[in-house]
């Protein structure tokens, strides 16, 4: 009785809260205080209020590794999908949300306690932003039942404010507790709420158990069930292995680097043999360039002595000529003077003047004529009037008159000016028109090319914030036109949608979750040159709920992001399509297809160019806009053809000749032709004169003179031939000079620039005497062809080195060297460092690494897998204790735990051998007890064994990174304490004077239904019994734990019905509430015919009230899906014949749920959303059991 009371003392699932969560938008679920049955076709349900406990009891929201985990149709669902109610809606794994508004979600599960009543909850609360998907939580918990108001605040869940608020205003402080942290509300939840659970044991038994299946080896179910794996902290053996293996990879890592540098090296020696060799040859060039330009100095100094000596003599020449001149010129100006006393030069003078005059009168006639003709050019002009046509024809004539040269000139200049005028207007109008062309056709091609001819600055902006919000971001970023997302329905509204937008179609678009930074970048753009662009907050836009107008332009627009709706109806979703000016009255903003706008009280016409020139929204925008282009091309076409023909003819007109010089110069050449017949007839007087002279004796002086002149022009010549030779020598010898200083300059340079080798300037003297003829240019065209072939043969050496240099470069990248660098320091350094770096001491250093491996392995591994056997033998029998009090008749089970059977068996012996009793951590610093661990009798026993396992854990010599890999893959097996063991159940048989002993794990291969599942769910559930420390003496104080066990899917590939299960509940059922050891327990199955649960008699077992047991159904009336798809009622299974007329019954206090939350007829097919939920109706909803 002692024992009862005490047992009977629990914490019991009464009821679960859910708000919110998948396809429940509020239900509030009941429970029996011992077993309850939820039943319902795949995907009504059932997981998902098995997942939202265990968010709860796990403290866990991640959801991983327990969401959805036993669930028929192998979903892998997320929390934001239950929070949101994710539902297929096609057949191509497309999905919409149920919530799509911002809103709240609770979890609770309320606790009471089997004994006093009294009720604590635990739950959380999700505030979810659908924009963004970003959810907040807080776990709490609270004294009391749950909530009247089911944690909903009208029409809407609770929020975590208000949550918080209400515990603040209605608990003391010690009554509640909330918090967002999962690892501090799962510390508080196991060592308190739930009466001090094992905070590692409970949820990976509870998790195990949810998708518990039938189908599952015997030695398989208690390895995952009964011994789990433990972790027994083998950190140091593996670190002290893995060390070993890091530093035999570092030497070989080592090695090969030293090889691959090796390698470097050998192709640099080869590179810089070629480079030595180009460097001689480059030496040998410069040295000849020197002995060739100091040859160049010496041969110049030559030659200008030379021409020096002959110079001296062609100037001695030319000043005895210089004294013959001089006597000639003596003797003609004594006979000149003769000549001038008898008048005779004077009037030969004159004459010679009078014949410059009539050359230049003769000139003025030929360019007055000369003009006249180009005047009469302008004759054919329209723009000629007949006052300036009368002008030149009295200019032709001769006979024009200063004032009307004055008014002629005056004309033509103001005809030019105007002709000006017009090229300068037409000229700048074709360039304007050439410009828009050009223009125009760049946005065509664009267009053309398939992209949208959006303004330049806009296309800036756009790529300076895609490339910033990479930079901040670490993700590609789309940053899109807002028009680019926009459609417009039908083409009649497409010009008002267009229109009305104006620039606000350009707006650039980013996700709402990137739209702050988006905003932030914008502000480092330069205002001046990035005033006309703007960035949509679609954060914020998103969130708005603007009022839609029927009748609204915005009806017309669709668009390709969701987000961007409210923004759209925002701006058009007051803009009321009108036909007529009357509609247009009746409306504060309304628009005509027309593109006839009516706001505040005004009407106007929307400017064009926002729906033509700039038209950007839909994909049809492209195709219009190169229509529009092609046909303004044409049109500019045809606009620039006639002021082309007028910017040419008016060139042509300014290109004719004009009065260009001043007026009274035109009338000094009409005077000179005024003057001309009498200068002719002077001329002839002179000669007259002349004539006469000549018959006296002047003839004779005149010849003599003459003879005089002719003399004197030979030596004159003369003179002239040496003063050119004079001059040829002076410039030899300056040149001779001028190449002399510039060859010593640069000899002096060459000099300067030659860095001196004594070694090559041997190897060059003892060359050059070898050969025939010393020519230097020869020897260094040589030596410049052999430095072409060596550079040709470095630079291929060089390209080895490259090669081989990239390939360690890829090899090694963390090495940051220059590849292609002429010299190989870097390189040699590192080879050198490596050498050096004591590799053999590393060496040495790895041996010791390895002996500390099998120390640790000796030392720590072998006890502590040894304590991990010991401890499930103990938990054997521990588990032993508990079931031998449950029996099935006369037949009761026990777990049977012992060494392997299979090849790792071998090892067993040696980990449990009694000389290995002493505990390493317990020995001291003593005398007595240094000991060694591993005696000698142990290590003579089992050395051999030992070394095969030390074998296994530390990779052999030269290990592949493939042994590696399985060195890695034995540390994970052979650390795992169950490898050494084996697992079984065997079932004892009472006889009258025997116990007979059977193996299960062959006879549950035989067997089916309960007769074989049994053994498992026994083992199951005293797993339990020890987790919920249900065994522990009356006399310990404890606190109170929760008993829950949930089963999913309990009854798959139990092929009749729930006989076997209802027998087997009903002697847990009994055997437990006998002994109080497990008494809450929720079994999910598939939903099944309610004929399957008939009823159900026990030998050995009688129902507690003594009569039948009665099944507590859903509601008056419980509907059942067929596999058909049909609902049977109690009406129809009354109908069915004897064998159903008994009502179909479970076992006392077993409570039978049936769902779903979804109405369906079998498995719900991809495409159709869940329906919303019924009121009332057979199988539509849920109901509690009486209480």
């Amino acid at each position: 009785m002692e024992q009862k009371i005490a047992n009977d003392r629990f914490l019991a699932l009464s009821r679960i809260c859910l708000n919110n969560w998948h396809y429940i938008t509020k239900r509030t679920l009941s429970f029996n205080d011992e077993i309850n049955f939820f039943t319902g076709h795949s995907g009504s349900g059932k997981s998902t209020v098995i997942d939202a406990m265990q968010i709860v009891l796990y403290a866990n929201t991640d959801g991983r590794g327990f969401f959805n985990k036993a669930a028929a149709d192998d979903s892998d669902r997320s929390l934001i999908e239950y929070l949101r109610g994710m539902v297929n809606i096609g057949e191509n794994n497309e999905f919409s949300y149920l919530r799509n508004q911002n809103f709240s979600s609770t979890i609770v599960l309320e606790l009471k306690r089997s004994d006093t009543g009294q009720c604590q909850c635990v739950g959380i609360v999700f505030d979810v932003e659908t924009a963004t998907n970003e959810i907040s939580r807080r776990f709490f918990w609270h004294k009391g039942p749950m909530w009247d108001n089911g944690y909903r605040g009208g029409k809407r869940t609770m929020s975590i404010v208000e949550i918080e608020d209400y515990l603040q205003a209605n608990y003391s402080r010690e009554d509640y507790f909330l918090t967002s942290h999962n690892e501090r509300f799962r510390r508080i939840l196991y060592d308190s709420y739930l009466g001090g659970l094992d905070s590692e044991k409970f949820p990976l038994l509870f998790k195990r158990a949810i998708p518990f299946r039938m189908n599952i080896k015997l030695e398989d179910f208690v390895k995952e069930y009964i011994c789990m794996e433990q972790d027994i902290h083998i950190e140091d053996m593996q670190e002290s292995v893995m060390q070993y293996g890091r530093m035999r990879k570092k030497i070989e890592d080592t090695c090969a680097e030293i090889q691959s540098l090796k390698q470097i090296e050998d192709r640099f020696l080869t590179y810089a043999d070629k480079e030595q060799q180009i460097e001689k040859c480059s030496y040998f060039v410069q040295k000849l360039e020197i002995l060739q330009l100091q040859s160049e100095v010496r041969t110049l100094a030559d030659r200008a002595k030379l021409a020096g000596e002959d110079l001296k003599k062609q100037v001695q020449a030319r000043s005895s000529v210089d004294e013959q001149i001089g006597e000639l010129t003596r003797q003609s100006d004594e006979l000149l003077r003769r000549i001038a006393s008898t008048g005779y030069e004077e009037l030969k003078s004159q004459l010679k003047s009078l014949n410059e005059l009539l050359e230049q009168l003769g000139k003025s006639e030929a360019r007055w004529q000369q003009t006249a003709t180009a005047l009469k050019r302008w004759e054919e002009e329209d723009i000629t009037s007949n006052q300036t046509l009368w002008d030149m024809e009295e200019f032709e004539n001769r006979t024009i008159d200063l004032e009307t040269l004055e008014r002629l000139k005056k004309n033509m200049v103001s005809m030019r000016t105007d002709t000006e005028k017009q090229h300068q207007e037409a000229a700048a109008a074709v360039r304007e028109l050439k410009k828009q062309e050009k223009q125009t056709r760049d946005e065509l091609e664009k267009l053309r090319s398939g992209s949208k001819a959006y303004p330049k600055y806009l296309e800036n902006a756009r790529s300076y914030i895609q490339r910033r919000l990479l930079e901040k971001t670490g993700k590609s970023v789309d940053v899109h036109v807002l028009a680019d997302l926009l459609d417009v329905k039908r083409d009649e509204w497409r010009n008002a949608v267009e229109g009305y937008l104006g620039n606000n179609k350009l707006n650039l678009v980013v996700a709402p979750k990137y739209a702050r930074a988006a905003l932030e970048i914008y502000g480092e753009l330069d205002k001046k040159e990035y005033f006309n662009v703007a960035v949509l907050d679609t954060e914020k836009a998103s969130q708005n709920q603007p009022q839609v107008q029927k009748g609204a332009l915005s009806e017309e627009v669709t668009v390709r992001e969701s987000y961007l709706k409210p923004y759209i109806d925002l701006l058009l979703g007051k803009v009321i399509k009108c036909n007529t000016i009357d509609e247009l009255r009746e409306c504060r903003i309304g628009i005509t297809s027309g593109c006839m706008l009516y706001h505040t009280f005004r009407l106007q016409h929307i400017n064009p160019d926002n729906y033509t020139k700039f038209a950007y929204i839909g994909k049809d925008s492209v195709r219009r806009r190169i229509r529009l282009l092609e046909q303004e091309l044409a049109s500019l076409e045809e606009k620039k053809k006639p002021l082309e023909e007028t910017a040419r003819e008016s060139l042509r007109i300014l290109a004719l000749p004009w009065l260009s010089a001043e007026p009274t110069e035109y009338m000094d050449w009409l005077n000179d032709i005024n003057s001309y017949k009498a200068k002719e007839r002077e001329k002839k007087k002179l000669i007259q004169k002349l004539e006469l002279l000549k018959e006296q004796n002047v003839d004779q002086l005149e010849r003599d003179r003459q003879a005089v002149i002719t003399l004197c022009d030979g030596k004159k010549r003369e003179r002239d031939s040496l003063n050119v030779l004079i001059r040829d020598k002076e410039r030899e010898i300056e040149g001779c000079r001028n190449k002399s200083i510039d060859s010593q300059s640069l000899l002096t340079s060459k000099e300067r620039e030659l860095k001196q080798n004594p070694d090559y300037d041997n190897e060059l003297s003892a060359y050059l005497p070898s050969r025939d003829t010393v020519r230097y240019d020869r020897e260094k065209e040589t030596f410049i062809a052999r430095c072409s072939k060596l550079s040709e043969a470095r630079e291929a050496a060089f390209q080895e080195l490259l090669a081989v240099r990239t390939s360690y470069i890829r090899t090694y990248p963390n090495r940051n060297f220059t590849v292609n660098a002429r010299d190989n320091a870097a390189y040699d350094r590192l080879l050198s460092d490596l050498k050096c770096d004591n590799l053999e001491e590393y060496k040495q250093k790895a041996t010791q690494q390895a002996k500390s491996a099998v120390e640790h392995f000796r030392d720590d591994f072998m006890y502590k897998i040894r304590s991990a056997i010991r401890e499930a033998l103990i938990r054997k029998d521990e588990l032993n204790r508990i079931i031998s009090r449950l029996d099935f008749g006369k037949d009761k089970y026990q777990f049977v735990i012992g060494r392997n059977k299979g090849p790792d068996g071998r090892f067993y012996d040696m980990f449990m051998d009694d000389s290995l009793d002493i505990n390493p951590a317990d020995l001291n610093y003593s005398y007595e007890n240094q000991m060694d661990l591993f005696t000698i009798e142990h290590e003579k026993q089992y050395g051999d064994l030992m070394n095969e396992l030390i074998s296994i854990f530390i990779p052999p010599e030269n290990a592949t990174p493939e042994q590696m890999d399985e060195a890695r893959r034995n540390m994970d097996k052979y650390s795992d304490y169950r490898t050494y063991l084996s697992f079984d159940m065997q079932q004892l048989i009472q006889n009258e004077d025997e116990v007979i002993k059977i193996r299960l794990s062959k006879m549950i291969k035989k067997n089916s239904g309960g007769e074989g599942q049994n053994p498992l769910y026994v083992a199951l559930l005293a797993s339990f019994a020890q987790a919920y420390r249900i065994n522990l003496s009356p006399k310990m104080e404890r606190n109170p734990t929760i008993r829950l066990v949930v089963l999913d899917e309990v009854c798959d590939g139990v092929n009749a019905g729930l006989l076997p299960l209802a027998d087997l509940l009903l002697q847990l059922a009994h055997f437990y509430l006998q002994v109080a050891e497990l008494v809450v327990k929720l079994l999910i199955v598939e939903h099944i015919g309610i004929d399957a649960l008939r009823p159900v008699h026990h030998s050995g077992h009688a129902p507690p009230d003594g009569g039948g047991h009665c099944v507590h159904h859903v509601g008056q009336r419980v509907g059942v899906p067929t596999q058909q798809g049909r609902t049977h009622t109690d009406e129809d299974r009354q109908q069915q014949g004897d064998e159903h007329q008994q009502q179909s019954v479970l076992p006392e206090k077993v409570f039978h749920f049936i769902a779903p939350f979804r109405r369906t007829s079998g498995r719900t097919g991809p495409g159709r959303p869940p329906p919303p939920e019924p009121a009332s109706g057979p199988g539509g909803r849920w109901a509690a059991p009486p209480r």
